[in-house]
């Protein structure tokens, strides 16, 4: 009878999980560890949605509502969430490989070690959104405004950040290099011991900002603002220094 009875318990269960996964989408839908992939879904309303350990991959969520939404260890390969409403999303530890983010707005969402590869976020927002530890190779976060965005202790070696404003953003102990902030408005951004090695900050703006302690070799500062910057050695730029910290 007990046998039978534990039988019975892990079938309700069993038929539970899988009747979560056929649930339609909605705000609030539990789709944990469901295979969601090469599905259109643009459009949705999955605000507050629990979507951790979600398969993605080749799925169209571009225009949907993803606000508070759970995707942590979720796969997103080939993922579009452009122009997608993604404020406080939390994709922490997400597997994110050649998905599109572009003109999405996602402020204060986590990315708190995402791996991202390939990926675009051009044109989006993503204001005090957390990359902490995230680990980003080739991301495209072209003409983004992500005014104190954390990237500390982040990895992202060849990424595009040009024409970004990333006022007083957090860059700290991150290893950048090879990556370009060409014209990027940066003003009050921390860049302490940071690994800034061919780095292009060609014409950008990083007054008052802070490079302490950062490893600068090949780093290309060529009409770059820097009044009041803090400089490698602790030293403050002039106000009015141009390319070269005086």
């Amino acid at each position: 009878m007990q046998y039978s009875l534990v039988f019975i318990s892990l079938m309700v269960l069993s038929m539970s999980v899988h009747a979560k996964c056929e649930d339609d989408a909605r705000a609030g839908v539990n789709w944990t560890g469901c295979d969601k992939s090469g599905l259109d879904l643009s459009g949705v309303d999955l605000q507050g949605a629990i979507l951790r350990r979600v398969n993605f991959t080749n799925s169209n969520l571009s225009n949907a509502r993803l606000q508070g939404a759970d995707l942590s260890f979720s796969i997103l390969e080939k993922t579009k969430f452009i122009k997608s409403r993604m404020e406080r999303t939390k994709l922490n530890n997400a597997k994110i490989t050649q998905a599109d983010f572009s003109s999405a707005i996602i402020d204060a969402a986590r990315f708190s070690r995402a791996e991202i590869k390939s990926t675009a976020f051009n044109g989006s927002k993503l204001n005090k959104a957390d990359f902490y530890e995230a680990r980003v190779t080739d991301g495209v976060f072209e003409s983004v405004q992500m005014d104190l965005v954390n990237f500390s202790r982040a990895k992202l070696v060849l990424g595009n950040f040009k024409n970004i404003t990333a006022n007083d953003a957090n860059f700290s102990q991150a290893d950048l290099e090879g990556a370009d902030f060409s014209k990027a408005v940066l003003t009050s951004a921390k860049f302490v011991e940071a690994n800034l090695l061919n780095v292009k900050f060609a014409q950008a703006d990083l007054s008052a900002a802070s490079i302490q302690g950062s490893v600068i070799d090949g780093a290309d500062f060529s009409g770059a603002k820097l009044s009041s910057t803090i400089w490698v050695k602790y030293q403050r730029c002039r106000n009015g220094s141009v390319g070269v910290c005086k």
